[in-house]
């Protein structure tokens, strides 16, 4: 919050006291705008932005705010009696005090908001006797004075800080929040992509992996039916097209060449057909086929 220096307090302490220009810390308050934060702190939108790095008028809550208190360097006397500095303006000279404009007017019979670094201003009503009258001589005033002077009332104007608006606060909170739910929606949807991604490379993992099963299959029939002389690899194709765990509607014939249990016991298999490899159901058929030929595939055979 802004410091403010009393008249009291001024005469409490030595009239050759300083002030500092004072580093303070603030932390956002919901609702707070850098517009509120500098006029509280006797400071400028720019400066809060330039002291904390910020390329926006963008704050959030929480968020801790280095601010300069930047007062007058220096100290009024212990008569209640302050010199006025370059840049000064009745404006910041009341803030400093804790008075109004129309008091330092009323003390000073001031007849404008006008003052000349150099003079001296009485700060308090019990001062208004030892300080001298702040305004010079009337003289007559040529185009170029009064130039000059509109130059110094407009400066004087600009320096005094902004009052913000309920409406500007408000439209200020509205566009961090909007800007801080967008951020947290681009977030989420980056997380999804990701997700995306990732079911999609191990779904195309997998496919490869049963493309890769299933050309081994492919690879084992094709050598042992190169191996015998028979065509193991069409024979399998005409019966299972070539799927070695394949069981058929019924539940009665398994894998490459359809084997029922009980024939696949006979050639000396164990277990199911369709849960064994390629080469296993392969051997099985070759010895089914030395003591039967063909006739176990009726429909197929024909292909060996």
């Amino acid at each position: 919050m802004k410091k403010v220096l009393s008249v009291g307090a001024a005469i409490a302490v030595s009239g050759t006291l300083a002030y500092s220009a004072e580093a303070a810390s603030h932390t956002v308050d919901k609702g707070d705008t850098l517009s509120e934060i500098a006029h509280e702190n006797n400071s400028t939108v720019e400066a809060i932005k330039s002291e904390n790095n910020l390329s926006s008028n963008l704050i959030l809550p929480g968020q801790v705010l280095q601010v300069n208190n930047e007062e007058n360097t220096e100290a009024p006397a212990e008569d209640g009696v302050y010199k006025i500095q370059s840049g000064d303006t009745l404006f910041e000279i009341a803030q400093k005090f804790d008075v109004t404009v129309s008091d330092l007017k009323a003390w000073n019979n001031l007849s404008s908001d006008l003052i000349f670094a150099g003079k001296t201003l009485a700060v308090s009503g019990n001062s208004v006797e030892q300080a001298p009258v702040v305004e010079t001589p009337q003289v007559e005033e040529t185009p170029e004075v009064q130039e000059t002077q509109e130059v110094e009332r407009t400066q004087q104007v600009n320096q005094a800080p902004a009052q913000p608006s309920e409406q500007d606060q408000a439209a200020e909170q509205r566009a961090a929040e909007q800007a801080a739910a967008e951020q947290r929606a681009a977030e989420q949807a980056a997380a999804e992509q990701r997700a995306a991604e990732e079911r999609a490379a191990e779904q195309a993992a997998q496919e490869r992996e049963q493309r890769n099963q299933a050309q081994a299959q492919n690879q084992s029939t094709s050598t042992s039916s190169n191996a015998s002389g028979q065509n193991w690899g069409a024979l399998a194709q005409c019966e299972s097209s070539g799927n070695a765990s394949v069981v058929s509607s019924n539940g009665l014939y398994h894998g490459l060449y359809q084997f029922d249990v009980q024939t696949w016991q006979s050639v000396g298999g164990s277990g199911l057909p369709s849960q064994a490899s390629a080469a296993e159901q392969t051997k099985r058929a070759q010895i089914l086929f030395d003591q039967r030929g063909a006739q176990p595939w009726p429909v197929c055979g024909s292909r060996l």
